[in-house]
């Protein structure tokens, strides 16, 4: 069973990269210097241009170093995880496209993710109450 270079975990929806490894399918969307030759199927998993801090970090939740971790989105937080740690505990990590340029990838950390929950949460309520006072 093969692994995935950018997390380390066994198994899965796994994709050649152009190097000889594995990448997971989800590890490779979400670590946002890796991309697809051929974006549409998905196809030539290119990790060449991945910075070399994100192989030395330690991931904060599985404690391993090994593979490349993504750093929490907030500005003065330094905490790195595995795409595959955060996703299993619920951690917020998002990809959007942008307008002009490729896409933007977002992750927090556990701190963070309910941060942005509750931020999220108010947003909302307050925009639905704005909404129903105006209609």
């Amino acid at each position: 069973m093969f692994s995935c270079c950018l997390c380390t975990t066994k198994g899965g929806a796994l994709k050649p990269t152009k190097d000889g490894r594995w990448a997971h399918i989800t590890c490779s969307l979400f670590v946002p210097e890796v991309y697809f030759e051929d974006p549409e199927g998905r196809e030539g998993v290119c990790c060449s241009e991945i910075q070399s801090k994100r192989w030395e970090d330690v991931c904060y939740l599985c404690e391993i170093r090994g593979g490349c971790v993504i750093e929490c989105s907030e500005m003065k937080c330094e905490l790195g995880f595995h795409v595959t740690c955060g996703l299993k505990e619920d951690l917020c990590v998002e990809y959007r496209e942008g307008k002009k340029s490729g896409g933007i990838v977002v992750g927090f950390c556990d701190e963070h993710t309910k941060l942005w929950e509750n931020f999220m949460f108010f947003f909302f309520f307050f925009w639905r109450l704005c909404y129903d006072a105006l209609c």
